[in-house]
């Protein structure tokens, strides 16, 4: 098949590629100068197109896609400051190894520099924080550029899923007609006469870099810090057992449940307890939010960092070895048996202490952030997504069922959290997202657009940024409230009813379990505000650390 012009062949191509390397969603933020792209997109029987209007939010909703799915994910835009709005998304692919093809449409090389409308320097937009840029220049009709097209896309997309993930910047020029055809009433140009048909581009094998080799870790009380990571779950487990070593399962490792210790930030408010004094601890991925857990690591006198993408965690620079590869490889050569009572005694403190914060929340006079999570573990949710400030601190403090639970903790913004879930929700039914008010507001243009999944939205409403109550400018800030809390003073309701959403408020946390399960059972797009007195909230907290 030949093309009407040479932008058509191009975006064709470039699409196509794109679901020859395994991408099956392309969101879409309306623009001229990406036309080409966005109707190939639209008209791939491949893809699924989905529009999402403001830039920023359709990049946040590609990278809940493409962190749920575990395959690349793509996100286009015009030209001009529309690319500039993809930055915070690609910021959070980058930290925390998601892959992700930010798409932006560009000028031709002569119009750029000379003051063209809707033009900025789109070379290197992203600097560092993407595995790969590539320009691919717009082209004209006088050469088959099919090979080479295909090959800049599937490199591209290799750069993306490789040892280590991440985003990537496929910068596409174009020329008008910027739509499949010859003349669009304003200029015509010349057929594109080449077909273009998919090819065996010959992959280039990944560089990578060798790592040292794994160490021999040696020790009696050892103990497993399980983070956000890629590894194998079930296996780490096991071989955590066979050591006699407890495992301290954060809300992002997925790996909550029975035989693993989660109740970790309050056993260690008050510093570690004796008896729990690790000898070794292996820390494996990200280990956020608590910041408990580095205390512990601190505590010990063998400190192991390990994460399969070859991620730096080591906060307090204390590490003895911090690797790169697969923690299990690693357990599988560790010496020492554990006393016969070690791990024995973390559960025991574990249930000790989960017993004393389930009977200490059922006694508080009202509603808190601790209510809402502990009313998690009676919902059969499929995943769980939890924005950053204080819902993933009280979903690391108080929920033990286990399941995949997301959080951009990349960079812990919380911008982009309603596109992220919604993203998240496309890939995974029965996903429930946990927001504060000012996260859900900061990015409730995520739901403008073609938003046709199922997704209810848990809103703890505490009058605003609940999390600096914890914090030193608390009491030593001029003008407090307005520079940090914000309230934002916005009627929650009003704005379900401008989004189309479902709403409800509960303020029972005996009722709130059975209002979420019958949100997820109907399906559609459901908001629970759940008010919470920010005083009170944060005196709960300060009591439940005892």
């Amino acid at each position: 098949m030949t093309h009407p012009n040479p932008s058509t062949a191009l975006a064709r191509v470039v699409v196509d590629q794109l679901a020859v390397e395994g991408v099956q969603v392309v969101v879409v933020s309306p623009g001229s100068r990406s036309g080409a792209l966005a109707i190939a997109a639209a008209e791939h029987p491949e893809l699924r197109a989905r529009v999402v209007i403001d830039e920023r939010s359709a990049a946040f909703h590609a990278l809940g896609v493409a962190r749920a799915g575990g395959r690349p994910a793509a996100v286009l835009c015009t030209s001009g400051t529309a690319a500039a709005n993809f930055f915070p998304a690609v910021v959070e692919a980058d930290l925390s190894c998601v892959p992700l093809i930010a798409m932006s449409a560009d000028r031709p090389v002569e119009m750029r520099g000379v003051g063209s409308n809707q033009t900025i320097d789109q070379i290197d937009l992203y600097g560092s924080k993407v595995r790969r840029f590539a320009d691919i220049p717009a082209p004209g009709a006088e050469r088959d550029l099919n090979q080479e097209w295909r090959r800049v896309v599937q490199t591209s997309v290799m750069a993306a899923t490789g040892s280590r993930p991440g985003p990537v910047h496929l910068n596409v020029a174009f020329r008008e007609p910027t739509v499949p055809a010859t003349d669009d009433g304003r200029i015509s140009g010349d057929e594109y006469p080449f077909e273009t048909p998919r090819i065996d581009v010959a992959r280039r094998p990944e560089q990578t870099a060798g790592g040292d080799p794994l160490p021999e870790i040696e020790g009696g009380r050892g103990l497993i810090i399980a983070g956000d990571g890629q590894y194998d779950r079930p296996r780490l487990l096991e071989q955590a057992a066979s050591l006699g070593w407890p495992v301290l399962a954060t809300a992002l490792s997925g790996a909550r449940g029975e035989g693993v210790i989660t109740a970790y930030h309050h056993l260690l408010a008050q510093g570690v307890p004796d008896g729990l004094v690790p000898d070794v601890v292996v820390a494996v991925g990200a280990i956020g939010p608590s910041s408990r857990l580095e205390h512990l690591v601190a505590a010990a006198a063998m400190r192991v960092r390990i994460d399969r993408w070859g991620r730096v965690v080591d906060p307090f620079r204390n590490a003895h070895h911090i690797l790169t590869g697969d923690v299990n490889e690693l357990l599988h050569r560790a010496r020492g048996s554990a006393e016969p009572d070690w791990a024995e005694a973390w559960r025991s403190a574990d249930e000790g202490m989960r017993q004393k914060l389930r009977a200490t929340v059922m006694d508080l006079p009202a509603m808190t952030g601790a209510h809402v999570a502990m009313a998690l573990d009676a919902v059969s949710w499929g995943s769980l997504v939890a924005a950053s400030s204080l819902p993933i601190r009280e979903a690391d403090a108080h929920l033990t069922r286990p399941g995949p639970v997301h959080a951009n903790r990349g960079a812990s913004g919380i911008d982009g959290f309603v596109s992220t879930a919604l993203g998240i929700a496309s890939v995974v039914p029965r996903t429930v997202a946990l927001a504060g008010d000012i996260s859900l507001i900061h990015d409730s243009n995520g739901f403008v657009g073609e938003i046709d999944m199922d997704l209810c939205v848990v809103v703890v409403d505490n009058g605003g940024g609940g999390l600096f109550d914890d914090l030193p400018q608390a009491t030593l800030a001029p003008q407090y409230e307005r520079l940090f809390v914000t309230p934002p003073r916005r009627d929650l309701a009003k704005l379900a009813d401008l989004h189309g959403l479902e709403f409800h408020e509960v303020d029972d946390p005996t009722v709130l379990p059975t209002v979420i399960s019958r949100a997820l059972d109907e399906g559609g797009l459901t908001l629970i505000r759940v008010p919470v007195d920010r005083e009170h909230d944060r005196a709960a907290r300060a009591q439940l650390d005892g």
